[in-house]
């Protein structure tokens, strides 16, 4: 659902989708997206798309770099580079530029690499990368395999192309998958890797003692997928009819993650089945508490509490308890409509009726900073937080306000904490030095940078605010080299071609600073800085003609911008 003041397009540079949410429509992101849970519909992306080992998706799905450790089943298209790592499974097509497939990697379907843009030319991505698909050279690695196989420019080979892939994805499928031995000097992560995609292709062939096997030495790592190795490893018992053993290892879950609602429910299932329904009752609430809109669950533990009463069903519990998705739908309406104050009021109804329901107290959070109630808004993203602990964006609206309240050492704490839960998610860690800048403390800030930089010198989100330090300190020739760093590992990176392109205001290649602009907004069209950035450029260029439209489009996105205005009258002047 989406409200109708947000954009077409998500404006964050990273995102977040848990292993215990369950969507279905059409989803679309840019910057970095990680998908955990489970989706069924149309995923469109312009960035890096990462598919968690968690993760079950259905339908077609689009990114510029996707990299693939779940289930999925559809089309997978990917602009750039496809990475399918050990223990994914895909079902159905996948076309990319390139590819590089793990020899624990399973793929059933058609691997194509054209040579030419898939899909219509209305679709946004494939415009923009046409050229780069109609490079004469494509590769294939095998990381695992060591192998790596170059198709060149020869006129006869195209017309094999799809008929070599096939080979070779079925090659990939058929590489042994010894664990221990090969694997001894491997890290805890890379072996737990492996014996999870190895249990995942014994779950597919049935041979469920093989997969439980496999999954007790993936527990013992207790590495980073410990949760979900122990989750497989019940179901498995379960399959297995070793009840006992599953609800110990789900309990054990639940200890570690009170939240897995997939754990409640078949913890529930085995106790239902045991005849145990008390303990059944307790598991099947605690899930409706997390997903009181799961009509399926609620009947489950309604059945349940029949059995206990003897027959009777509870018509009017299931009556009581409001419809969650109306009242979402009612609170964005509100908001849609500039009506905060009655958002409010109907959001504070739905938490009396579902106290325990996070994504209520989101909205509560957004209802209440429309009517400037900041710390109203901290107390329920907080709640929320509680509530749900991966939820990505609380921790970043949470801190957001805690910084706007000046309260700085509690938003360092709150970033660091979202830093912890995802790692490989530099965007939290970053906000702690654009803090100290903010406090006008500017060498600790470039400190700490540096140091980020150090330990992930790859890292273009660190780069870009490395580079608009070293700009805003006076130092523009260091500025645009970081800059230019940053084109070289990310081409199509908008902040950088706009920054970049500002250089060349005061420059003489006025010429090349509107073509870096206009690249820059093709990669994020509407956004009112580089609008701003190609105004200015073409008023440089005295032809405040152009500049007055583009500056015009900028005040209708961002009104309350008194610059944005300045800028106007100063082009209208210039035109007279």
């Amino acid at each position: 659902m989406s409200s109708s003041s947000l954009p077409l397009w998500p404006e964050a540079d990273s995102s977040f989708f848990g292993d215990f949410v369950r969507l279905e429509g059409s989803l679309r992101f840019t910057g970095k997206f990680l998908l955990d849970g489970q989706f069924k519909g149309e995923i469109e992306g312009r960035g890096r798309l990462e598919i968690g080992s968690s993760a079950q998706a259905a339908g077609k799905i689009i990114a510029d770099e996707l990299i693939h450790h779940g289930c999925t089943e559809g089309d997978l298209i990917a602009i750039d580079k496809l990475d399918l790592r050990a223990g994914c499974l895909h079902r159905g097509d996948i076309q990319a530029l390139r590819v590089q497939i793990s020899p624990e990697a399973r793929l059933e379907g058609v691997l194509k690499m054209p040579d030419s843009s898939p899909g219509s030319a209305s679709n946004f991505a494939f415009n923009r990368y046409r050229n780069r698909f109609a490079v004469g050279i494509i590769v294939l690695f095998l990381a695992g395999a060591g192998a790596t196989t170059a198709i060149g420019k020869l006129p006869g080979i195209w017309n094999s192309v799809e008929g070599r892939i096939k080979r070779l994805a079925s090659l990939a499928q058929s590489f042994p998958l010894r664990s221990a031995p090969r694997m001894s000097n491997a890290s805890k992560n890379q072996r737990e890797e492996s014996f999870l995609g190895e249990a995942l292709l014994r779950e597919r062939e049935e041979k469920f003692p093989e997969a439980a096997a496999l999954l007790e030495r993936a527990v013992l790592l207790n590495g980073k997928n410990s949760r979900l190795a122990r989750f497989r490893l019940a179901k498995n018992f379960a399959r297995l009819g070793r009840n006992e053993d599953a609800i110990g290892h789900l309990n054990e879950l639940l200890k570690e993650a009170p939240g897995h609602i997939g754990g409640m429910i078949l913890l529930g299932d085995l106790y239902a089945g045991a005849g145990r329904f008390q303990k059944a009752v307790f598991a099947y609430a605690a899930a409706v508490r997390h997903d009181p809109a799961d009509l399926v669950l609620r009947r489950r533990l309604e059945k349940v509490r029949a059995r206990i009463g003897g027959g009777r069903r509870s018509g009017s519990r299931m009556k009581d308890i409001p419809s969650l998705s109306r009242i979402l739908d009612e609170v964005e309406r509100l908001l849609g409509e500039k009506k905060p104050v009655q958002a409010v009021k109907v959001v504070r109804k739905g938490i009396a009726a579902l106290p325990d329901e996070p994504r209520l107290y989101f909205q509560l959070g957004s209802s209440l900073t429309e009517i400037a109630d900041r710390n109203g808004a901290i107390e329920a993203y907080q709640r929320v937080i509680q509530l749900a602990p991966d939820w990505l964006d609380a921790y970043a609206r949470l801190g957001a306000l805690l910084e706007a309240s000046r309260r700085y050492k509690e938003a360092v704490a709150m970033y660091r904490r979202a830093a912890d839960l995802h790692p490989s998610n530099l965007d939290m860690l970053v906000r702690i030095p654009l803090i100290e800048m903010r406090r006008n403390r500017r060498d600790k800030a470039y400190r700490m940078l540096l140091k980020m930089r150090e330990d992930h010198p790859k890292s273009t989100v660190i780069l870009l605010e490395l580079g608009m330090l070293l700009w805003k300190s006076g130092k523009a020739a260091e500025s645009k080299a970081v800059f230019l760093r940053v084109l070289e590992l990310d081409p199509n990176s908008a902040p950088a071609l706009n920054r970049l392109a500002w250089f060349h205001v005061q420059g003489k290649n006025l010429e090349r600073g509107v073509e870096l602009s206009k690249r820059s907004l093709d990669i994020r069209p509407d956004t009112p800085l580089y609008l701003d950035t190609l105004a200015e450029l073409y008023f440089r260029s005295h032809q405040p003609v152009k500049s007055i439209p583009l500056i015009q489009r900028a005040i209708e996105l961002e009104p309350s911008n008194r610059y944005y205005r300045v800028q106007l009258d100063k082009f209208k002047r210039a035109r007279r």
